[in-house]
């Protein structure tokens, strides 16, 4: 199961990113992971907490931000110049200024589905899913159809516990990319939580023949068949394991 969706390495942006590494030595370090995940206060037993706090975190984010929108890379207020400057701060693990990037995009230029898409899957990050599902319902609409975006638009949609709608994209996104094994479980996962004990064994059972090593897909298939004879505690257990995975 896939639950943070990541943006994909881009040879062409490192390049066209590496000419600001001058002036990127004055920030300090900034990790690729969610700032909201990197803090951790380190106490020890009558001493004060050290390490980072979200806040200075946010400062140095800003920094390189406000370095990055001010190099000739991204200085145009065109909908491509704010697109690429969120892509960079996204891999950055600058999600509020990715986030502020995608849509200042969206708002140049409307129809710009890629930007949508990266601002749901950014969402679907943070665990907004009504957010999520709305910038990749619109970036569908808008012709991004891909096997990708019909997952993480599943994802956003179990998030806001509409199971119907969330097969439905992930059906779609099997359709589309059939041989992705994780949309596959949680297509199973929702036939589950449905009480489908023919559409869940089937989604489980495609997904650990395309991956026979995916343990997630055989555990849920285990709990799946240890609940079968009683529809209502397998729908209870459906729900305990949406309710662990899309906790907010």
């Amino acid at each position: 199961m896939r639950i943070a969706p990541q943006l994909s390495y881009n040879p062409l942006m490192a390049a066209m990113l590496s000419g600001l590494s001058i002036l990127l030595l004055l920030v300090p370090a900034i990790s690729w992971a969610r700032a909201s995940d990197q803090v951790r206060l380190v106490q020890q037993a009558d001493a004060p907490a050290i390490g980072p706090t979200e806040g200075d975190l946010e400062r140095d984010f800003k920094r390189a931000r406000d370095m990055l929108r001010a190099s000739p890379e991204f200085h145009s207020d065109s909908a491509d110049a704010h697109y690429r400057l969120g892509q960079a701060l996204h891999h950055r693990g600058d999600m509020n200024g990715a986030m502020e990037e995608y849509r200042l995009a969206v708002q140049r230029n409307p129809r710009f589905n890629d930007a949508y898409r990266d601002l749901g899957a950014l969402l679907l990050d943070r665990h907004e899913y009504a957010g999520a599902v709305a910038a990749l319902e619109q970036a569908v609409r808008l012709g991004r159809q891909d096997g990708e975006t019909y997952y993480w638009l599943g994802r956003g949609l179990m998030g806001q516990r509409d199971w119907a709608a969330a097969a439905g994209a992930l059906e779609s996104a099997t359709r589309v990319k059939p041989d992705d094994a994780e949309a596959y479980a949680d297509l199973g996962l929702v036939r589950m939580v449905q009480g489908d004990v023919a559409g869940a064994t089937e989604a489980f059972r495609v997904s650990i023949e395309l991956k026979p090593d995916y343990a997630e897909a055989h555990a849920l298939l285990e709990t799946l068949t240890a609940h079968q004879s009683d529809r209502n505690r397998m729908i209870q257990a459906a729900e305990k394991i949406l309710a662990t995975v899309f906790a907010r």
